[in-house]
């Protein structure tokens, strides 16, 4: 049997601390729950020279970035991979809303006390980096937004609600409206031109309690002059009924 030296069992007893001391590794998510995911540790372990696979830790708590009520969240699929971060303690007390109390287990740098970064990926499906911040996907806004610049779009474009606009509006290509269109000022007929300057036509009728002006010539009070010759004379019709 071979005699070992105090410092053979020292550096043992320290591969054997370091090797369970736990900081970050990468995983794969297998299932995605209300608030957490379960992920799967994609490097295995080394044991006695014998690799070995990990088993999948459940409700790990995916990060999102937030600042006050304002946060982004990201739609977690299954096979997404992650950063895998171990807390130096175990955070039980935490997750379940107790502030600066001690852990409830005497656990360090335990797998049981992980936290995901959802968005890491390997070589063949990494994003490229762009030149310009991009998104990609759907999203939904709650709460305001504030653009500066130009908005560009392409395809289409829904909107449920209101919409205000301080400014100028310009449309190229056509409009049709579903329901009223209703005017507060002045049409200004010299620029409210058809397509390639044609004329605006509508196949409904057009209301209006204000006037419209042609030509200088307004169309609620305007009057025509006339003749006659059996007998002479002459007059001036009445404004439109």
């Amino acid at each position: 049997m071979k005699k070992l030296q105090l410092s053979d069992v020292l550096n043992d007893a320290i591969k054997d601390a370091l090797a369970n001391v736990h900081t970050t590794t990468l995983a794969i998510v297998t299932a995605v729950n209300t608030k957490t995911i379960n992920v799967r540790p994609v490097i295995n372990r080394q044991v006695d020279g014998v690799s070995r696979d990990l088993p999948e830790f459940i409700e790990v708590p995916p990060i999102f970035l937030q600042g006050g009520g304002s946060y982004t969240s990201y739609p977690i699929a299954i096979g997404d991979y992650c950063l895998l971060l171990i807390s130096e303690r175990c955070f039980d007390r935490w997750y379940v809303g107790q502030d600066f109390v001690s852990p409830a287990e005497y656990r360090m740098h335990d797998y049981s006390d992980g936290i995901a970064i959802v968005g890491i990926n390997p070589e063949s499906s990494a994003i490229t980096i762009p030149t310009e911040i991009q998104r990609n996907g759907n999203y939904t806004q709650t709460g305001n937004a504030t653009h500066v610049g130009d908005y560009d779009i392409t395809g289409d474009y829904e909107q449920a609600g209101d919409m205000t606009i301080v400014g100028d509006f310009k449309l190229t290509g056509n409009m049709q409206v579903i329901g009223n269109i209703l005017c507060t000022g002045t049409i200004s007929a010299a620029n409210f031109t058809g397509t390639a300057g044609g004329a605006m036509s509508s196949s409904v009728d057009i209301e209006t309690t204000g006037e419209i002006t042609a030509g200088g010539i307004d169309l609620s009070t305007h009057t025509h002059d006339y003749t006659w010759t059996d007998p002479g004379g002459s007059g001036t019709t009445n404004t439109p009924n």
